[in-house]
């Protein structure tokens, strides 16, 4: 399938290279916005934890005492098109269905930030200047070249397959600063030239490039937010499912806590759940005489509301990012001149 599929990959790539030399060559026009502009991005299509690392970076501000916001297209939201705030910074203003589950799950958890959609992100921070927000945090930012931006900060994995791309690893150096995920396997001792990281260093040695991890932040109850630990999980058969861009990575970190995973389903990225696929997931919850039902943060919002679920023990996973003590040091130089 791979091999069938490669023309049209190879010329997707050219398509993103020309359309870079656009930019490059000063032909596509740039609008600078009336705050500053922190992107975060990918050369990947999904599944690199831009999102949470835009939370991250949200409270990081926020702690430093910026009035930070969320500007995002709210991919698959019903205001995608129209563009709409999600939230003010003091109430929540849509449902899921208008914000689409990211904007929505950062809007609900954050209610201190701003969060903005809309494929018009110049707009977007218009309106966040409007109402008193002055730092944008761009989520999923680095291909929109259009809108001007003071940090380009892209999430970069080993683990990315070459046809998973959105565009070259070159278009790397364009980054300000890169974001390496390590997994289980790499602890900070392994610092061969062979290591994945040190290949990235010495690729890319003009881009800052500093390391994090995903990490669990704990197991919660979908009737109820209520914790649930990870002790009273692991004796429990556990059947996890997922819409989400990388499902497999979501399994190997249940795994990797020690879960009883019987069984998986995954369903394509931002999946809305029907009745169908609910019903789907009950009936192999069934089959396989599990004990429980595990899922993303993402997932969960779209499922909180779902009587078909009520009877069912479900829990969801949050994530966190564990992020190089240089880097924030470096951001906090980086950002001590702009205005608060």
């Amino acid at each position: 399938m791979k091999m069938l599929l490669a023309p049209f990959y190879f010329l997707y790539q050219a398509g993103a290279v020309f359309r870079n030399l656009l930019y490059d060559w000063h032909l596509r026009p740039v609008y600078r916005p009336p705050l500053p502009v922190i992107s975060v991005g990918n050369i990947s299509f999904g599944g690199s934890e831009k999102t949470p690392f835009a939370r991250f970076l949200l409270h990081f501000f926020f702690d430093l005492g910026f009035k930070p916001a969320l500007i995002s297209r709210g991919y698959q939201g019903r205001w995608e098109k129209t563009g709409g705030v999600v939230s003010d910074g003091h109430l929540l203003r849509a449902s899921w269905e208008e914000a689409g589950d990211e904007a929505f799950m950062i809007a609900q958890e954050f209610p201190a930030a701003g969060v903005f959609v809309g494929r018009h992100r110049f707009l977007s921070c218009q309106k966040a200047h409007e109402l008193g927000f002055n730092l944008a945090v761009l989520d999923d930012g680095f291909q929109h070249r259009q809108l001007a931006r003071d940090i380009d900060i892209v999430l970069f994995s080993s683990q990315q397959f070459p046809f998973a791309r959105r565009e070259p690893l070159s278009s790397l150096r364009r980054a300000d600063i890169i974001l390496f995920r390590k997994f289980s396997d790499q602890t900070s001792a392994n610092q061969s030239l062979d290591h994945p990281g040190e290949k990235l260093r010495k690729k890319f040695s003009r881009q800052k490039i500093f390391d994090y991890e995903v990490l669990p932040a704990g197991f919660f109850n979908l009737a109820d937010d209520s914790p649930c630990s990870l002790e009273s999980l692991r004796p429990q058969r556990i059947i996890a499912f997922s819409g989400i861009a990388a499902p497999q990575r979501f399994f190997s970190l249940l795994r990797q806590e020690g879960l009883q995973v019987v069984d998986t389903l995954s369903f394509p990225d931002h999946f809305s759940y029907p009745s169908s696929a609910i019903a789907k997931i009950i009936k192999i919850f069934r089959e396989k005489q599990a004990d429980c039902l595990c899922t993303t943060e993402k997932d969960a919002i779209k499922l909180a509301q779902r009587s078909q679920l009520n009877q069912l023990p479900v829990v969801y996973l949050k994530i966190k990012l564990k992020v190089d003590q240089q880097f924030s040091q470096e951001l906090v130089q980086i950002v001590q001149s702009w205005p608060r």
